[in-house]
């Protein structure tokens, strides 16, 4: 037997529950185009081509007599410097050629060398995992040629045709934040495996960790 209670519960589910249902959808409806819009935004913003400055550390092993990484690895050297442009290929994928710059100026004398200049010129693949969201992790492989100099401490010193020339490789990872429609920042960390044919400042092997942060305009 229903009672007057009963009877008054299922009215209130009949009018309680149709509101419910009608709330839900609104709020997934207004989820899935807040969504759809923040995905085909940064589809539209991470695909495209960019220019990027980078400032790090870097570490080349040889350099310590306990490998480590520090803040600004051995005494005397500089933060690594460096400019870059990508452009995207298929497939979330871009190829983003860089050119930086890192000294080190207080070497312990080997051969009457006080000082040396690094310019790593480098073609790289970076392949985001989830490109179309504004905070998107990646993997970067690639490699390049190294150029050192001697007794150099200027980015484009008059020493700079006596180069040696170096050969290397990379493999790292990191993420990418778009912030606006026309800038982004991003970190990277990356191991160089790097070698002279010639010695330069006394050693042949700069292999080492580097980590970076990047400030990218949008084109």
């Amino acid at each position: 037997m229903i009672t007057r209670i009963d009877r008054a519960l299922v009215r209130k589910t009949d009018v309680l529950f149709p509101r419910l249902r009608k709330w839900m959808i609104l709020i997934c409806a207004v989820g899935q185009l807040f969504a759809s819009h923040v995905r085909a935004q940064s589809r539209f913003l991470v695909r495209r081509v960019s220019v990027a400055l980078d400032v790090g550390n870097w570490q080349p092993h040889s350099l310590n007599h306990e490998p480590r990484f520090t803040t600004f690895g051995a005494a005397g050297a500089t933060p690594y410097i460096g400019l870059a442009v990508a452009a995207p290929l298929a497939g979330g994928t871009a190829i983003r050629l860089s050119m930086g710059y890192w000294s080190l100026q207080d070497l312990e004398e080997v051969d009457f060398i006080h000082s040396l200049v690094l310019h790593p010129i480098c073609v790289s693949f970076k392949t985001w995992l989830v490109p179309d969201y504004r905070l998107s992790p990646y993997v970067m492989y690639g490699g390049g040629l190294w150029w050192g100099v001697e007794n150099e401490t200027e980015p484009f010193g008059s020493k700079l045709h006596k180069a040696r020339a170096g050969w290397g490789a990379s493999l790292g990872a990191g993420f990418d934040l778009v912030v606006t429609r026309r800038v982004g920042l991003g970190l990277a960390f990356q191991y160089h495996f790097v070698r002279f044919r010639e010695p330069l400042g006394g050693v042949e092997d700069f292999s080492g960790p580097r980590i970076t942060v990047s400030f990218f305009v949008l084109l």
